[in-house]
């Protein structure tokens, strides 16, 4: 139904500021950059008068998990989260937008320090710790604006988890964003029923790594974890990982991942019917923010649509559309055209002679009695 995640987007409040940590530190590429169009801005729902420039990243042109910034005039003053400081409003375990991560190379220890010297903050030490057979070396740090950024060595992580030669340079594309979630039915029903992803993990953390998980997550000890992580294989970059934190689940972040605020603010994925993903998200009960909308001013003409999901993520879906010379928009279809039938041949049609009439008939017989007396 939907594809693996294509765009984290992350509202900036300075373009610059973001722009040395992910180009020039974690060396990933710049793929465009220039104003957000004025329909994608309605689109988006900010406030009317709202301007806004943006500038997409990937690691060596690859497509997915891709990161947007988005720097918004006026600036913004709403965080999507605040969940570490001097002033902390929020708690990790809130339900709602929680980390974007990048793979690192072993050992992680030169890419913490790089990361430091620019003046950003780590929450914790590396971490290392194992679920099931994956095992995993993660620390987080509070990137612009107090984003939460994790970075990660995959010691042993399958291909349905990292792409083959990740990270492919100093910091990788983004291969996983996490997301807290409130009701571990409600997120299985939605990422798999809905949205048709895949469960590429499904488990508690072990008992033996609990404690080691609670610091990198800033949780007390002896927190129970569950991880539900959702992807589109065979593709290994762009999944979701839910984190679940049984009864240390905090409040939900009721409507503060939404563009037009700082930090982690919209997830975006192609979809292969947007109308019928429609239908499927009004019947589970997510709210549509914009119905199927034609975007026509932010190059190739797409059509939008923006959701809900169940633990207050914020969904941006997209698919490609053939806009005709006259007419209206169509839908890309990956489907084979159906063969056209020959038409018959037409049968060629044998004239008949003329009939003649009634006048024409008396003067050729008067014609044949005078030709009869001359004889």
């Amino acid at each position: 139904m939907v594809s693996a995640m294509r765009l984290a987007t992350v509202g900036v409040s300075n373009m610059k500021q973001a722009l040395s940590l992910f180009r020039d530190i974690m060396k990933l590429k710049v793929e465009r950059t220039g104003p957000v169009s004025p329909s994608l801005l309605k689109a988006w729902k900010v406030k009317p008068g709202t301007k806004a420039s943006m500038a997409i990243l990937s690691c060596k042109g690859y497509a997915m998990g891709q990161l947007r910034l988005v720097e918004f005039t006026p600036t913004p003053t709403q965080k999507v989260r605040l969940d570490f400081g001097a002033i902390n409003p929020d708690s990790g375990t809130d339900v709602g937008a929680k980390a974007i991560d990048f793979y690192v190379a072993d050992p992680i220890l030169p890419s913490v320090r790089k990361i430091e010297a620019a003046g950003y903050k780590f929450r914790s030490q590396p971490v290392k710790h194992q679920i099931g057979e994956t095992i995993s070396e993660e620390c987080l740090f509070s990137g612009p604006d107090g984003v939460p950024v994790l970075i990660m060595v995959g010691h042993r992580h399958f291909p349905t988890s990292m792409r083959a030669g990740s990270p492919d340079g100093p910091f990788s594309e983004i291969p996983t964003i996490s997301i807290v979630a409130g009701d571990l039915m409600r997120t299985r029903a939605f990422y798999s029923g809905v949205l048709g992803l895949t469960a590429v993990g499904d488990a508690e953390t072990p008992e033996a790594y609990r404690n080691m998980v609670n610091k990198l997550t800033g949780t007390p000890d002896g927190t129970r974890i569950h991880f539900l992580l959702y992807g589109d294989p065979p593709e290994a970059s762009g999944k979701i990982l839910c984190v679940h934190f049984f009864n240390r689940t905090g409040k939900r972040l009721t409507g503060r991942m939404k563009p037009g605020h700082l930090g982690f603010s919209l997830l975006t994925h192609d979809a292969s019917n947007l109308d019928d993903l429609h239908q499927k998200l009004r019947v589970f009960g997510s709210e549509i923010v914009t119905p199927p909308t034609l975007i026509t001013d932010d190059g190739k003409p797409y059509k939008l649509m923006m959701a809900k999901g169940p633990n207050e993520e914020m969904f941006e879906f997209t698919q490609s559309v053939s806009v005709p010379s006259k007419g209206r928009a169509r839908p890309v279809s990956k489907a084979k055209p159906k063969a056209r039938k020959k038409p018959a041949p037409k049968k060629k049609a044998v004239k008949k002679p003329a009939a003649k009439k009634p006048e024409a008939i008396k003067k050729a017989a008067k014609k044949k009695i005078a030709k009869k007396k001359k004889r």
